[in-house]
């Protein structure tokens, strides 16, 4: 059986090709595209190059995509022109120009658009998902748009997971042989290729060779309206004797949390969000699998499943909307909160649509309304972006009414006052304002600039917005000097650090992590601790010395004797990198390696790993 189904595989392969031409022609397109991002990395340095290659990055799989989709919903209509596939691909061949050369914030796309976004990129990053999220749905909605149920849906559906996990499974056999011919040729020859090479095979499996083998197993429209769906036997066994009692477990244990919660009061925390959104996604799952037992005749086990699973969840997306009410209300919106918000809306809307009989084609409007959601809450006036940033930048614009501030943007001495202004209020609000401030600062919002000149680059203020503590109340606030943050990083191989001091009687390996209580930063000195225990030292001329125990090992409150050695040592030797012990009165560090870092008054670190030589 596995034997015939390889060997249908060449025509299967060439068949994709006279279906899909062009979707075939993407995919090698995305090749070529991966290789030269890799090859031309340097036009990273310049905003038209970045722009190209954002370009490069979200075009050619989208392409692929819609191309597909297209061919299949031509197929549906047994449609053999040529104008469908040319007006879609002209136009998200206009729209991703737009994208990606519209975007004209430089200083934005010095970072990472995840991390460090204004308005043009937000939109960028958006409007690009809500076209790879629309046309990855469209090739299972858009080709039985006119039907008036959903068997051929639900056969496609099944169909192509089944041709994408042998698609996967093939791609990552080949990908793994020719990856280890390539290494066992060079090992046998002694070559030593590029680890491009390596990269590019990966390219060529994961942009090419999956897509077109996911190609080769698409079924035809025409066969999957043939067909009739059905489970087998081993799914309806597996389904109600596993699946099923999960899902009624898990519905349980959320109704003894609502349970708990009305007793005693206790309001959903955060992570209900999470573990219920996981939860209405496995019902789903399940919902559709399940769909053939609509068709059964009788009022079966599996149809009473379909009306009692989606009425169960409706408590658990409202305990859901509780929690979210709650975070609100205590920490105020954000873009966070306002996509929980929406999904939860969402969850709302898949419950009703299972509930409603007269809907016959329930998945195309869960996937309809999905999109319209995504639409509006990520490209339209009303999106999170856009509805938090109005909230913020309001209660901040407060802010500076209440400080008596009327001109902006305000001076460096100004802000940098205001900023600590508030911080000395210490009260909720407050508190809100001044991490608002901080994140609009580190994502270099130019609306928050127009107001005050902070950016994440100015670390003077952005930790004041950070610290609990920014200063002392009779302090200048103007006149502080800027943190002063510190970095030494030291390390030697093992034999360098083999000088036994003299009058040694024991040593101890150590590699220790130091919390925060076991050192500090004192002016331009470093002060950590050491505790050893006295029955933990080991000779040092011990062939196993590397094998004693962490100097700081052992649990809290125990009972033996303990000897605290305290090091210092200035930041300026540190920084020279080339100490090689810290010395104390009775022990001395021979250091392997060293790390100290202080990002800021409550940001710091530090790890020793070395020998402990105790007199």
């Amino acid at each position: 059986m596995v034997l015939d189904a390889f060997k249908k595989y060449p025509s299967q392969i060439s068949s994709a090709f006279r279906r899909f031409p062009v979707a075939s022609a993407l995919a090698f397109f995305t090749f070529f595209a991966l290789v030269y991002s890799t090859e031309h990395t340097e036009i990273f340095e310049r905003l038209a190059g970045m722009r190209f290659l954002a370009w490069l990055g979200i075009y050619p799989i989208a392409a692929m995509l819609i191309s597909l989709t297209t061919s299949l919903v031509q197929e549906s209509l047994k449609s053999e022109s040529k104008l469908p596939q040319a007006i879609s691909g002209a136009a998200w061949f206009a729209l991703s120009i737009i994208l990606a050369f519209g975007i004209t914030s430089s200083v934005a796309m010095q970072f990472s658009l995840l991390a460090h976004y204004s308005t043009l990129t937000y939109y960028f990053i958006a409007s690009t998902a809500l076209v790879y999220v629309t046309a990855t749905l469209s090739i299972f909605i858009a080709p039985f748009w006119k039907n008036k149920d959903e068997n051929a849906f639900w056969i496609f559906l099944f169909k192509n997971i089944k041709a994408l996990v042998v698609a996967a499974l093939v791609t990552a056999l080949l990908l793994a042989s020719v990856e280890a011919l390539v290494f066992c040729f060079g090992a046998l020859f002694e070559h030593d290729f590029d680890e491009k090479v390596y990269f590019y095979i990966f390219y060529f499996c994961a942009s090419t060779v999956f897509p077109i083998l996911y190609f080769s197993g698409i079924p035809s429209i025409e066969e999957c309206h043939s067909e009739t769906p059905a489970l087998n036997k081993f799914a309806t066994s597996t389904i109600r004797f596993l699946f099923v009692p999960v899902l009624s477990l898990a519905i349980l244990l959320f109704y003894a949390y609502i349970v708990k919660f009305i007793v005693l009061w206790d309001m959903p925390q955060g992570m209900v969000s999470y573990f219920v959104s996981g939860f209405m996604l496995y019902m789903l799952a399940l919902v559709t699998v399940l769909y053939p037992t609509r068709l059964a005749p009788g009022n079966t086990f599996e149809k009473k499943l379909l009306k009692v699973f989606p009425a169960a969840c409706i408590p658990l997306v409202a305990m859901m909307s509780v929690g979210l009410i709650r975070r609100i209300s205590d920490y105020g919106i954000s873009a966070e909160r306002i996509y929980a918000a929406t999904i939860n809306i969402y969850f709302y809307v898949i419950i009703a649509v299972f509930l409603i009989d007269k809907i016959k084609c329930k998945s195309r409007y869960i996937a309809v309304i999905f999109c319209a959601l995504f639409f509006v809450i990520a490209d339209t006036p009303l999106s999170a972006y856009n509805i938090s940033q109005r909230v913020w930048m309001g209660s901040i614009r407060e802010a500076l009414a209440e400080a008596g501030y009327t001109e902006f943007p305000l001076s460096k001495d100004d802000a940098r006052k205001f900023v600590i202004d508030l911080r000395k209020k210490d009260d909720e609000n407050s508190k809100l304002v001044a991490s608002r401030m901080l994140e609009l600062a580190e994502a270099h919002n130019p609306e928050f600039t127009e107001y005050l000149p902070i950016t994440g680059y100015d670390y003077a203020f952005t930790n004041d917005l950070a610290e609990d503590v920014c200063c002392n109340e009779g302090s200048d606030s103007t006149s502080e000097e800027p943190f002063d943050q510190f970095k030494a990083s030291i390390e030697y191989p093992d034999k360098a650090m083999l000088q036994v001091p003299p009058g040694t009687k024991g040593a101890v390996a150590i590699d220790h992590y130091f919390n925060n209580d076991e050192f500090e930063f004192t002016g331009d000195t470093l002060t950590f601790r050491i505790s050893l225990k006295e029955d933990s030292g080991c000779s040092c001329d011990s062939d196993e010395s590397d094998a004693c125990p962490d100097s700081t090992a052992g649990p809290a409150g125990e009972s033996a004797t303990r000897t605290v050695y305290s090091f210092t040592v200035d930041r300026q030797t540190l920084k020279q990198d080339s100490i090689k012990q810290i010395k104390t009165d009775g022990a001395a560090i021979a250091i392997s390696y060293l790390h100290a870092e202080e990002e800021s008054k409550s940001s710091k670190s530090l790890r020793i790993k070395g020998i402990l030589f105790t007199e």
